[in-house]
């Protein structure tokens, strides 16, 4: 009974060890505290006050996250980034996921002005021509060339408080979606490369021991 208590607890032993073995070399591996992907093309960087795993991001994703939330500082340390922000072009705008009430009004209020624009210009040029022919009849016609003149007036002033109306409320649209999305570019961020150990079980790497003058240097 004793032998196999003993090979039962070396197995156990063993078993720890490698455990521990597998944590010590996970925690000495830095990886992205973003994406969570140690092995990569694209070099860490540690550009903020953060200690440990937690301080190391791929620049990628860091500018990808800043961009997103919109916020020039680290959510853990507070730490000031220096960055650069581009607004994103207004192609960009048309291609976004947006909502559906906000892209079908858009594309509504596009056919009804290239539908309404021609028709218009064409009513009002119209209009026109049939006051001045009333106009050069007589003074009988001058009431219903009165009456032609205030239609192309009411036309074009309602066609053009729609159309200011519209474009008012997708440049708005637009106004509020460029404020929020721009393209993040870090400038300064510090030295890239992973220290000689994360390990806080092994603690930091200890200075090397400078020679004393009774030392024999070969």
């Amino acid at each position: 009974y004793s032998i196999q208590m003993h090979a039962l607890c070396g197995q156990l032993v063993s078993e720890m060890r490698l455990t521990v073995a597998e944590r010590v070399a996970s925690v000495e591996s830095p990886f992205c505290r973003i994406c969570h992907e140690a092995g990569s093309a694209e070099e860490l960087l540690s550009p903020c006050e953060c200690m440990g795993t937690l301080g190391w991001v791929h620049r990628a994703c860091l500018e990808r996250w800043l961009a997103a939330s919109n916020t020039s500082y680290c959510e853990l340390c507070h730490f000031q980034f220096l960055v650069e922000r581009t607004p994103q072009p207004f192609s960009q705008w048309l291609r976004r996921p947006s909502p559906k009430q906000e892209r079908r009004t858009l594309l509504s209020d596009t056919l009804c002005f290239l539908f309404i624009s021609p028709l218009a210009g064409v009513s009002g040029w119209l209009c026109l021509r049939g006051a001045a022919d009333h106009i050069e009849s007589g003074s009988r016609s001058r009431l219903e060339a009165a009456g032609l003149i205030g239609l192309t007036v009411a036309l074009l002033t309602i066609y053009l408080f729609w159309t200011a109306v519209s474009v008012r409320y997708h440049i708005r649209l637009y106004q509020e979606w460029r404020k929020t999305h721009h393209r993040v570019k870090l400038l300064t961020p510090r030295p890239p490369g992973p220290p000689a150990s994360l390990n806080p079980l092994l603690g930091p790497p200890h200075p090397a021991k400078r020679p004393s003058s009774s030392d024999t240097v070969v």
